[in-house]
């Protein structure tokens, strides 16, 4: 049998499983890390925060919540998760005290720790976990994700199984999803009010939920099952959508700490007195691109896509939404993903106007005369501002790009799932492990927003998600990646690295190691941050 061990592995598998539904990219890449536990003075115990964080979530079901970023932060500050990633590419135990797979990894064993409860009073035990685990695969947009489970049993009070339909090397990955699959009490999920009532097992608990705001205060867990944790009595998590707004309010007092992304951003932060950025490395960074629809109109033909493609001025794009030290990202993983190419075929490498007035003339002739089609934006001004930059870019070629009235992001992933959309500004595909990717292409995921429906592409995935062998893992990938960029399926933009601005009276943004078997801090680091997200727990206001 394989262990999912909690010291280092030389075959760790990353993540991307990363049904984080990532909002629309407002700002994008930044520059290097400045490590970890930032802040002065010495961790203490007691006080309260105010976090800032980008965006509304109106319900919190874990099974059914579409959470992006700002949601699954709230989250993790009231669920733990089944496992967690570490700084060095693994998902580790977490919650759970093992995870264990056998030969071909088509079934997996959980085992829990003893004696951990639930906000209420109750156990987590098998029971609650089968019962968490049951309801994902009935989830609106987890149901999908977690479509290859065959079945889930309860062997004891502290061990479950889970039977894949196929082999399924990636699942520990799945058991974290982005901090998505938090462990909820069974009186949350049998609740009526499951999107309001939340009862999980993690290091805060519910005091108040606005949904009109998105505002939610938590307090803290006394009886957490991380001896000595958290450290704060609490955290208020505000909204501020505007960046600018957000940065302000770190700059002012009102926010002790913020998560934002892009190098503009970053750069402002750098400016501010008596603070510190603790940045995401480069690596496993999610992309921000203009998601478009396969299946309308201009999109279906790949000749179209790649004429709005050499239309694109990316370094001018970049300037808008990204600023300094944005790479430009010409795939669907980043540099240390497995299946990443150094130079991908197919896709330009640079705008090409000539090419590109040629391919659209083309297109007219074969439909009318007309090369039309809608990009969606959401109230963001620098998502707006994109949106018009592609406009015009689009109309030097001969393309009419139609802007129509801004909506929020929750819209316009309605939209997407329904196929409503023609093209939008999106952030996503975080991480390393490529089989998260399956969920957002393989043909028949609700999820799969530009509705791509090709056998290279779906063959590549099964394969990948069932294979062993490294080396054939990695050629599954090669292949995917290859096919994702040579068919114009995205128009990729840059990669996005994300960081927390705090007080500099803030420390433990990263967190204490992970735990071991026993519960105790152990060898693994926790990843420091990860498209956003990071720990909670370790977070001191120091005097």
């Amino acid at each position: 049998m394989r262990k999912v061990q909690h010291t280092n592995r030389n075959r760790g598998i990353k993540i991307a499983a990363s049904l984080a539904i990532v909002a629309m990219f407002a700002t994008a890449c930044g520059g290097g890390d400045k490590g970890g536990d930032q802040g002065g003075g010495t961790p203490v115990t007691g006080g309260v925060i105010t976090y800032g964080v980008e965006g509304k979530t109106t319900q919190f079901c874990p099974p059914k919540t579409q959470a992006a970023i700002s949601g699954i932060m709230i989250m993790q500050s009231m669920y733990d998760t089944l496992a967690e990633p570490t700084n060095d590419g693994r998902a580790v135990p977490y919650l759970a005290k093992s995870i264990t797979a056998n030969a071909d990894s088509t079934v997996w064993t959980i085992g829990l720790r003893e004696g951990v409860t639930f906000h209420d009073g109750t156990p987590v035990d098998a029971a609650a976990v089968k019962k968490n685990i049951d309801a994902w695969t009935k989830g609106i947009l987890l149901q999908f994700v977690f479509s290859n489970i065959a079945s889930v049993d309860v062997v004891d009070p502290l061990t479950v199984t889970v039977t894949m339909k196929k082999a399924w090397v990636a699942f520990p990955w799945y058991l974290w999803t982005t901090g998505r699959t938090g462990i909820a009490a069974p009186a949350q999920l049998d609740s009526p009010d499951c999107d309001t009532k939340l009862i999980g097992s993690g290091p805060f608990k519910l005091k108040s939920f606005d949904p009109s705001s998105g505002d939610v205060s938590v307090v803290k867990n006394a009886n957490y099952w991380r001896k000595g944790y958290p450290l704060l009595d609490g955290i208020n998590w505000k909204v501020q959508g505007d960046s600018i707004q957000r940065m302000n309010g770190l700059q002012g007092g009102q926010f002790d700490v913020i998560h934002t992304s892009g190098g503009k951003d970053r750069k402002t932060v750098e400016g501010f007195a008596n603070t510190t950025i603790t940045a995401e490395p480069a690596g496993n960074r999610e992309i921000s691109q203009v998601l478009i629809n396969l299946t309308r109109p201009p999109f279906d033909d790949k000749n179209a896509r790649l004429a709005l493609a050499l239309s694109q001025d990316r370094d001018a794009l970049a300037a808008i939404g990204a600023g300094p030290g944005t790479t430009k990202a010409f795939q669907v993983v980043d540099s240390k993903v497995l299946g990443h190419i150094k130079d991908p075929a197919g896709y330009p490498a640079k705008q090409d106007l000539a090419k590109a007035k040629k391919l659209v003339q083309a297109y007219k002739d074969a439909h009318g005369g007309k090369f039309e089609f809608n990009l969606q934006s959401t109230f963001d001004p620098t998502t707006q501002a994109l949106a018009q930059e592609i406009q015009r870019e689009g109309k030097q070629v001969g393309i009419t790009i139609n802007l129509p009235q801004p909506v929020d992001q929750a819209a316009i992933i309605n939209q997407a799932i329904g196929g409503a959309v023609d093209a939008f500004a999106w952030r996503n595909y975080p991480g390393a492990d490529p089989d998260g990717l399956y969920v957002w292409f393989h043909s028949g995921s609700p999820v799969n927003f530009g509705k791509i429906n090709n056998p290279i592409i779906d063959k590549a995935l099964d394969d990948g998600r069932s294979e062993i062998d490294p080396a054939k893992r990695k050629v599954a990938y090669e292949t995917f990646v290859s096919q994702m960029s040579s068919e114009i399926t995205t128009l990729w933009g840059w990669y996005t690295d994300w960081f927390v601005g705090s007080k500099s009276n803030i420390t433990g943004i990263v967190g204490p190691n992970l735990p071991d078997a026993t519960g105790k801090p152990g060898k693994d680091k926790p990843a420091v941050v990860f498209a956003g997200y990071h720990q909670l727990l370790g977070i001191s206001k120091t005097k």
